[in-house]
């Protein structure tokens, strides 16, 4: 018998939960939210968290007991709250027993995005350049604080898509940022096509001499039957003023994001926030290269006339900017 043998299995189970690599909370890594729980970065945690994985892995190789107190079920469930992978209001049935899974690739985590910023193709002669500071538009920051860069279209209606695979049973949720030049104005259309059949569509028009502020347009999608295994992300823009450069519309942080059911998003929901300016930050994170080249891949086929068709239809009217101030 040797000293472990000693050891109650709580203890035991106290001792293999505090192995891990836990992130220091600095400045732009991670972000609360209201009930005061925080959640990290998960480009920044991810890699920690695998390696975790694969040091406990390793120990429950030592023998069958050490084995069955780190595969409980109990065990992955409360290393996920403890090192905020879950958080406090995530929860799933009794039933679920994958904790162990989710804790090394969380799909519900609130800073997972399905979207691959160099996964978009862009339209046939489509034209855009990447704005690390928004040229003519306020700054736009994402929810660790830091500087969020931006794509920018010019005269020319490009449009620009992305496929991803979405493979659960979860509420499906879309957002995006857009935004004009407050000299020039603008438009956008923004589309999900999912294989189910369901479509959601929405255009934006900017005027000229707008507030120059950013708007974060949100839909979620939960009323399915049949559920859809794929979606297609499509954003489309230009500007309405057929200015040579890239004074077209703007847009930043795509984002699909899958969400656990709760009783306030069983239905699907479209919404729009106007972002407000953080005046204080404008000079606080200075940026290397204020635009640079979009060397995303092209369309092989060509979308004008797809384009010219999305461009009679989009709707307008209610759906419009107009200057706030």
């Amino acid at each position: 018998m040797n000293y472990f043998d000693k050891l109650p299995d709580e203890l035991l189970e106290k001792i293999f939960s505090s192995f891990q690599a836990r992130l220091p909370l600095e400045r732009f890594n991670h972000a609360f939210r209201e009930d005061n729980a925080y959640y990290f970065n998960y480009s920044l945690q991810q890699p920690l968290l695998k390696q975790t994985h694969k040091d406990i892995s390793n120990l429950s190789l030592v023998c069958r007991r050490f084995h069955q107190i780190i595969h409980a079920r109990g065990f992955w469930e409360r290393k996920c709250r403890d090192e905020h992978v879950l958080l406090p209001d995530q929860h799933f049935p009794e039933q679920f027993a994958a904790y162990e899974q989710l804790y090394v690739n969380n799909p519900f985590h609130p800073a997972y995005n399905l979207l691959k910023s160099d996964r978009w193709t862009k339209s046939n002669g489509g034209q855009s350049r990447i704005e690390n500071d928004p040229c003519g538009s306020h700054r736009l920051y994402d929810e660790f604080g830091r500087l969020a860069p931006c794509r920018v279209t010019s005269y020319i209606f490009t449009t620009f898509r992305q496929r991803r695979s979405v493979d659960l049973r979860p509420v499906i949720e879309f957002s995006v940022c857009v935004a004009a030049r407050w000299d020039c104005g603008a438009r956008c259309i923004l589309s999900l096509s999912f294989s189910d059949g369901h479509a959601w569509r929405h255009g934006r028009r900017f005027p000229q001499w707008n507030d120059k502020k950013w708007h974060r347009i949100t839909y979620r999608y939960g009323e399915y039957t049949q559920y859809p295994s794929w979606v297609d992300v499509s954003i489309a823009g230009s500007d309405t003023q057929f200015w040579a450069g890239f004074y077209g519309v703007k847009f930043a942080q795509p984002r699909l994001r899958l969400l656990l059911r709760t009783n306030e998003n069983q239905t699907n929901e479209e919404s729009v926030v106007t972002i407000e300016p953080k005046e204080e930050d404008e000079l606080e994170q200075a940026v290397a290269r204020e635009t640079e080249e979009d060397n995303i891949s092209v369309e092989t086929v060509d979308s004008s006339s797809e384009a010219e068709e999305e461009e009679e239809e989009e709707p307008v009217g209610d759906n419009s900017f107009d200057d706030e101030d």
